[in-house]
């Protein structure tokens, strides 16, 4: 032991519990966090092996309130996960500098069990569930040593606390089936500068000149009955309907009246796993009819909203109808919200769309006739379009003439509003891949598309999809799938080689399980589950009662494993001689800390002649198995209860003798 009463090897154990603590966060924290917490170990460890003195009390303080400013600057406020665990790494790191004591150490070891709390309830994937388990194996292991009056070796410290997380396993289990789980995992995208196959609030498929595929899923789906084939799996998402010649954005301020519809198709149910995405989008076939679930409401132009930002997975169920009719016309609001004039923009558009507009019979005709246009015009699909200019419509209709999904629907839809037709572009994902060993459909964001709607009088809201005549393939298979072009080495290994393909659906059917019955477990997941077991007809005081009783089973089953242990039995033993040194202390005949057996017993055998026999037999078994060759396993609890009875007769008998003299 040192001077500050802990061992190397504690101290040690320490450092790396709060190392694994920050690890955690070092793909979040800001950057200078990190360092700081780096700074603070490497700071430790050369004082633990070369003695470099700590800073002192006032540079400390300095320290902490610069880093509390910091935390501040930052992120504006120190409320919240992020700024919390923030915070907390670096206020852990300013602990570091003044650990000179147990108590300090014990401080630090339990920051790094906040640490990985905040973690926790940062992100809950499955991938991240053994880095969870090592850190919280290394934190307890750490205090394991910091609590033992001996400087324990690391290994003996791991086994330690090991073995207590296996004993308490069964009785968190239990918890985790009757105590419903509580909603976390608050976080919310990261900016990026790339633009990624992904869906936001506005698009400007100009100022893009190359895509990139994310593989990263979007959300799962299980059809109750027979899915749609690809081609009608349109799944609505954001609708933009201001234009600036430029960029198309979601209307944000007040809309239109909704049009009333009647379902003329069966309805489709199904149920979506959604992954978080910061925001409040939730996505089900086109049309819409209900959301459950969820708290959601449903705007003007078909969009079905959360009432707060998608933070964490959610599960909702969806019913839609592949085809419906509208039964009253465009309201005026909607009608000037959809055809808003495209001023001076893109004036050979505006002319091309007057020209065909004169040729058509009707408005029918002239949608046909712009579909012609993109289907005959020499149009090419392709996720490394040209940038285009100003006036982007025309740069993509007259020079460039390639572009995706993004580009077409922003095309067409200028098209129809320049014949004074109302349109607007919706964009959402496409299709689906099956996964075999889940039984769901994985949407990713590769499947994110866009498409245009038109307002016929005698058939609604009509869905257009000009992506479909350039690129045919694209409404049947993926992004991945179609083109090389944009697509990274590792997604056109999946689509080339099935056993990769056979090993991302078995994780991803893992993950989702992970998600949908252990991460989402909840009210309903847990009644589902008890009147599996035969327990759906226990109210929660009966629960209750059952939680309370089983947790008091686990409670003697753990008793009694640790009175089974060798370490319970060599205690046993322990404790059977103490009693000894105690009786013989009462009746007068002293006993040191260093006498050794055969001492005690033959100062015992003077005071009590008549005894002598009894004492050493006594003795005798006592040494046989403390320092004997059986002592080389657990005694025995039949040789325990034969000390004990012998302990007993000597008790008796010293009590009914004379009170013996000592010099």
């Amino acid at each position: 032991m040192n001077p500050t009463g802990m061992g190397p090897s504690a101290r040690r154990m320490m450092l790396v519990a709060f190392a694994a603590g920050a690890l955690l966060h070092v793909d979040r924290a800001p950057l200078w966090s990190i360092f700081v917490a780096v700074a603070a170990l490497c700071w430790q460890l050369a004082h633990l092996r070369w003695r470099l003195p700590l800073p002192g009390a006032v540079v400390r303080t300095l320290l902490a309130l610069g880093l509390l400013l910091l935390t501040m600057i930052s992120f504006r406020t120190i409320s919240g996960l992020a700024a919390g665990s923030t915070l907390l790494l670096v206020m852990g790191s300013a602990k570091l500098l003044e650990v000179r004591a147990p108590r300090d150490a014990r401080v630090v070891a339990m920051v790094a069990l906040a640490l990985l709390l905040a973690a926790c309830l940062e992100r809950q994937s499955l991938l991240r569930v053994p880095l969870y388990l090592f850190a919280g194996w290394v934190a307890l292991s750490a205090l394991t040593a910091l609590g033992s009056q001996a400087d324990i070796r690391p290994r003996r410290a791991l086994a330690a606390s090991g073995r207590a997380l296996l004993i308490g396993a069964p009785l968190a289990a239990l918890c985790f089936v009757l105590v419903p789980r509580l909603p976390g995992a608050m976080w919310g995208l990261p900016p990026s500068e790339d633009a990624t196959t992904g869906l936001g609030d506005e698009m400007s498929p100009g100022s893009i000149s190359e895509l990139s595929i994310s593989e990263d899923v979007a959300f799962r789906v299980r059809f109750q009955g027979p899915a749609p084939p690809p081609s009608q799996r349109y799944w609505r998402g954001p609708v933009l309907h201001d234009f600036d010649g430029f960029t198309w954005r979601r209307r944000l301020g007040p809309g239109a009246v909704r049009q009333p519809t009647e379902p003329v198709s069966p309805p489709l149910r199904y149920q979506v796993m959604l992954e978080p995405t910061g925001r409040s989008y939730l996505f089900g076939v086109d049309t819409i009819s209900q959301i459950t679930g969820r708290r959601n409401f449903q705007t003007f132009d078909g969009q079905a909203i959360a009432s707060r930002e998608i933070t964490s997975p959610i599960v909702y169920e969806g019913v839609s109808y592949l085809e419906v009719r509208h039964t009253k016309p465009l309201s005026v609001t909607g009608r000037r919200l959809d055809t808003q004039p495209l001023g001076n923009r893109n004036p050979r558009t505006q002319a091309l769309a007057r020209q065909m507009r004169a040729a058509s019979l009707d408005n029918r005709d002239y949608m046909q006739r712009a579909l012609r246009y993109f289907q005959d015009g020499g149009f090419e699909y392709t996720l490394t379009p040209p940038r285009l200019e100003r006036d982007s419509i025309d740069d993509l209709l007259f020079n460039t003439r390639l572009g995706f999904c993004g580009h077409f629907a922003s095309a067409y839809v200028t098209l129809m509003r320049a014949a004074g037709i109302p349109s607007r572009v919706v964009t959402g994902y496409l299709g689906g891949t099956w996964n075999p060993v889940g039984g769901y459909y994985v949407v990713r964001q590769s499947d994110a598309h866009a498409w245009a709607e038109v307002w016929l009088e005698d058939a609604g809201w009509t869905r257009v999809d000009p992506t479909a005549v350039v690129a045919p393939e694209r409404l049947r298979r993926g992004v991945n799938e179609l083109l090389d072009s944009g697509t990274s080495l590792t997604g056109r290994l999946f689509v080339q080689a099935e056993w990769l393909r056979r090993m991302r659906d078995t994780w991803d059917a893992a993950a989702n399980f992970w998600q949908e019955r252990i991460v989402n477990y909840n009210l309903g997941a847990q009644l589902s589950l008890l009147e599996k077991l035969g327990l759906g007809k226990l109210d929660y005081r009966a629960l209750a009662v059952l939680l309370i009783g089983v947790a008091v089973l686990w409670g003697l089953w753990v008793m009694r494993a640790a009175a089974r242990s060798p370490r319970a039995a060599q205690d046993a033993l322990e404790k059977t001689w103490g009693r000894f040194a105690a009786i013989l202390g009462r009746r007068g005949v002293g006993v040191a800390a260093h006498d050794g057996p055969r001492a005690v017993a033959l100062r015992a055998m003077q005071a009590w002649p008549d005894l002598a026999s009894q004492i050493r037999e006594f003795s005798d078994a006592y040494v046989a198995l403390r320092f004997g060759p059986a002592a080389a396993s657990p005694p025995q609890r039949e040789q325990l209860r034969e000390l004990h009875r012998q302990l007993s007769a000597l008790a008796r008998a010293t009590a009914s003798t004379h009170r013996p003299r000592t010099g």
